[in-house]
């Protein structure tokens, strides 16, 4: 009776205005080459992340989704939801 288990990335979503890109993975528990268990988790690829340590075919999916237009266009909806910076508060010389 032997147990493997191998996780393949099973489904790829593009989802919203930025194209932000779903990858679900499935762990995949196989005992004798019989699926006993599959589970999911997912990971999301904004337009501005690095994806060199993602698969070949993630990295072309993002190459194709993730233009200069939405990359620029994702990068000014992020920096226009950055808080305002603090006012200095006044503090008075000591004598």
């Amino acid at each position: 009776m032997a147990l493997t288990e191998r996780t393949i990335i099973d489904k790829y979503e593009v989802v919203g205005d930025f194209k932000h890109i779903q990858c679900r993975h499935a762990t995949i528990i196989e005992r004798d080459g019989l699926e006993i268990s599959r589970s999911y988790h997912r990971h999301v690829i904004a337009p501005s992340d690095d994806v060199t340590g993602e698969p070949q075919e993630v990295q072309a999916l993002v190459a194709l989704m993730h233009t200069p237009e939405v990359i620029a266009a994702y990068e000014a909806h992020v920096a226009a939801q950055a808080p305002e910076p603090a006012p200095e508060p006044d503090v008075a010389p000591e004598p």
